[in-house]
């Protein structure tokens, strides 16, 4: 039996609009979630809703995983986006029965008040029981698969650029990793200090002077061994390449928005051999071998995720109801200082 729900959509770029639509009842192996709350990237998310992921003006080719114009897109407006959301479980389909319905569950859904899925598709929350806690899942498993991506050294000393949620987890799972020095960059004071706060060893604002320099000044002159840059800025990846020591490694975390036609690759890239990696959630690191997959890096996030619950509850700056969805959005989109992590709250 079908249910109405409510269903956010994006409409164009920077606008969206909840739309109210039947939702058919799950079939055997699915399960239908009452959403609780659900988490607005500010990164990924922001830039499908400002329309600059390459899926709206091209498609990728399932088999070469080229991008191209020549077959159309891969999205069209109006489209459903969002995935960091967590429900509970309302009803059951046929043949499940690792699932209870009431149990807390994270789930990679579009933002609605209802969603039906493939009951393996959903993550059981176990021992977490605070919601908003659960919506980090998604973040807290980019940040630990760009530091598997890294393969830091214990004692090394690291640059993390952008200290947003990301960055933020970022710096505390290299708490843990064993950096020497973690060097946390951002323009906003605040976010400085919650990476003070949560392990960063120095903090340094862009504005304070030429950034590379600083962190030569850090290292006896040698750079960092690592940079994890996560601002989704253009010029940041400039710096980060500039930041970087000889045969050191830059690690991409973000999805860039537009294009790159300032990127700088004759000066640092060719002469201090850095190496840049694409760190990207879907997948783990090759070279760590057949005993990791994305489950084994799903099961230790989680682990993470009830060990930092105090520290993610701070992160959360605003929570906006459905109807007000767009102003969640426009907030991100503004760059607000004090804007870090956005909610949708269904309750």
């Amino acid at each position: 039996m079908s249910v109405t729900t409510q269903s956010l959509y994006f409409t164009g770029p920077r606008a969206v609009e909840v739309r109210s639509e039947e939702l058919a009842a799950p079939g055997p192996g699915e399960v239908q979630l009452d959403l609780v709350v659900s988490g607005i990237s500010a990164g990924t998310e922001l830039n499908v809703f400002r329309g600059l992921a390459p899926q709206w003006r091209q498609s990728m080719h399932p088999k070469t995983r080229l991008f191209s114009d020549a077959n159309g897109s891969d999205w069209h407006w109006p489209a459903r986006y969002g995935y960091a959301a967590v429900g509970r479980i309302a009803t059951l389909g046929a043949g499940v029965i690792h699932l209870a319905k009431g149990e807390l569950v994270f789930a990679y859904v579009p933002h609605g008040r209802n969603a039906v899925i493939d009951a393996k598709a959903v993550v059981p929350l176990g021992d977490i029981d605070d919601p908003e806690i659960g919506v980090f899942f998604a973040n807290l498993n980019t940040a630990y698969n760009g530091l598997l991506d890294a393969n830091i050294a214990l004692g090394a000393d690291v640059v993390v650029s952008g200290l947003g949620v990301i960055g933020q987890l970022v710096t505390r799972l290299l708490r843990r990793n064993g950096a020497r020095q973690i060097i946390a960059v951002d323009g906003i004071a605040g976010r400085r200090q919650a990476a003070l706060a949560g392990g960063a060893t120095t903090v340094i604002d862009p504005a304070s002077g030429e950034i590379a320099e600083q962190v030569r000044d850090l290292t006896q002159g040698r750079g960092a061994d690592t940079v994890i840059e996560v601002s989704g800025a253009a010029p940041a990846l400039n710096e980060a390449i500039r930041i970087a020591g000889f045969n050191g490694t830059v690690v991409a975390m973000s999805w860039y928005g537009g294009t790159f036609e300032g990127l700088s690759l004759s000066g640092e890239f060719h002469h201090n051999r850095p190496r840049i990696i694409s760190s990207q959630v879907g997948a783990v690191n090759p070279f760590l071998g057949p005993l990791w997959s994305v489950e084994r890096r799903g099961t230790i996030a989680l682990e993470y995720l009830s060990a930092l619950a105090p520290d993610l509850k701070g992160f959360i700056t605003h929570r906006v109801p459905l109807a007000e969805a767009a102003q969640g959005y426009s907030l991100l989109d503004q760059g607000s200082p004090e804007v870090m992590q956005v909610l949708i709250d269904y309750r």
